[in-house]
């Protein structure tokens, strides 16, 4: 799910006083930032590791919980000056992405999800397209598919590396990451490169020449915008005779559209329908098992268990807010083994097909690296009925996720705020011990110029094959 509506939504209700934005203004006159002691920061530091520990309940999914906690360890040891909110935050952020964890998060106080809540001048000028750790340029001063060879210096190569091990994505999907980097460039350089007044390109043009050039850096308000979300988030469509296109941008909103869609799909006869979970980034569970039934043609498994990492009492929880259900749900947890089972959940057991308007024609998934959470639930499950992914490796764990609800935890000297995801999801379908994304059983990677041209090759794709040729 990368369920940001919901982590906003508790982010932005856990914050009873804002912090003042230290923001750039001027490159010329940065406005000073507070300094932390040692003392401070181990304070800080140690709740920071009290709620992954007692609280998340992946952390030691792809991490085991040696290594985990031998890295905890030194970081801990490690804090022995004075650091700035911005320095705390880029010495934390690795230890994060080492949980491989795309739902759990780490921000300015207030500034969920904002990549630019550090620097709102001094950013990176162009819009990239990242593919196969290349960056293609897609909008900005320098021709549209020139291929970016080195910043400032620095390689691409080297660039996307430190980049990529400052993402927070499920397991070991670099599809998630790459497609992060799409959206948000400007911001992960500003954050961990730093700001600057102009950025030296070395390109290669379309053509093969490379060129150098100087360009003067951007504001915030400057910035090549992704695209919004699909309104509304279910859309059905009919792209060829007998063929259905379900698009579905979030698993949200819309009630009672998946009955009235399959109703559509079976009176108009439908022998194909393509599900478009691209760019989706989850939503509400049951949605995306609700959307499997109609396609199962006999009793599926979905969800093969739900953990929690215990019950408490916790002791970060004087700096932390948490669901206001949290308490009641409790009494469905039950200890077996070494694991806090969560048993009052849709999902778990063996799953019904839909009694009405099911569909048993052909089918296939499209997504990319930002089909996450929920779509990845769907799309690891579908794939277990046999229903093939046509796109790249999705940005969701292939095996589950971290998610549900979150306890929202600030930080009380730098005001750093962390959600920590409290529900662990595990997948029926699949095989054990995979780190990856959910796989595209067809790979079909756009090129920068396809992006350009505004050509969807993977629905080309999904159409050449649904129809046999």
């Amino acid at each position: 799910m990368r369920r940001n509506w919901i982590i906003a939504a508790c982010m932005l209700a856990a914050t009873v006083v804002k912090a003042t934005p230290l923001l750039i203004d001027s490159l010329k006159k940065p406005v000073p930032a507070p300094v932390y002691s040692p003392g401070q920061l181990q304070e800080d530091f140690q709740i920071f590791r009290s709620a992954l520990v007692e609280a998340h309940a992946g952390l030691y999914r792809y991490t085991p919980r040696t290594a985990m906690d031998a890295a905890l360890d030194k970081a801990g040891a490690g804090i022995r000056k004075e650091m700035t909110e911005l320095e705390f935050f880029r010495y934390l952020y690795p230890l994060l992405a080492k949980v491989q964890d795309g739902h759990t998060k780490l921000h300015r106080q207030g500034r969920p999800d904002d990549w630019y809540a550090f620097y709102q001048t001094g950013l990176f000028p162009l819009r990239l397209y990242f593919r196969e750790g290349r960056a293609f340029v897609i909008a900005g001063s320098i021709e549209a598919g020139a291929e970016v060879l080195r910043v400032n210096g620095r390689s691409m190569e080297e660039i996307i590396t430190k980049l990529s091990a400052n993402i927070l994505a499920d397991g070991s999907s670099n599809s998630a990451k790459l497609r992060e980097l799409d959206q948000f460039f400007p911001g992960y350089y500003a954050t961990f490169f730093g700001p600057k007044s102009a950025f030296e390109i070395q390109y290669k043009e379309v053509m093969g020449k490379r060129v150098t050039v100087t360009i003067p850096a951007i504001n915030a308000d400057q910035l090549y915008r992704n695209p919004a979300p699909d309104t509304p988030a279910f859309k059905l469509a009919w792209p060829a005779p007998k063929t259905a296109l379900l698009r579905i941008s979030g698993f949200h909103g819309m009630p009672g559209f998946l009955p009235a869609a399959f109703a559509e799909i079976r009176s108009k006869g439908a022998e194909r329908l393509i599900i478009d979970l691209r760019d989706n980034e989850g939503g509400t569970d049951k949605l995306g098992l609700q959307l499997l039934s109609y396609l199962a043609s006999r009793p599926f498994s979905y969800y093969q268990k739900l953990t929690v990492a215990g019950v408490g009492p916790y002791s970060f929880a004087a700096h932390a807010t948490f669901p206001p259900e949290l308490e009641f749900l409790k009494q469905y947890v039950v200890k077996q083994g070494d694991e806090y089972l969560f048993t009052a959940k849709e999902g778990l057991g063996m799953q019904q097909p839909s009694a009405q308007n099911g569909f048993h024609g052909k089918v296939c998934i499209l997504q990319n690296g930002r089909s996450f959470s929920v779509s990845g639930e769907f799309a690891a499950a579908a794939r277990g009925l046999g229903i093939k992914t046509i796109g790249e490796e999705g940005g969701a764990g292939r095996k589950g996720n971290t998610s549900g609800g979150f306890a929202i935890v600030t930080l009380p000297n730098t005001k750093l705020t962390m959600a920590v995801p409290l529900l662990g999801y595990y997948m029926e379908a699949g095989t054990a011990n995979v780190t990856g994304g959910v796989p595209a059983d067809v790979t079909v990677l756009p090129s920068a110029n396809d992006i350009l041209v505004k050509r969807d090759v993977v629905l080309e794709k999904a159409m050449e094959i649904l129809s046999g040729k």
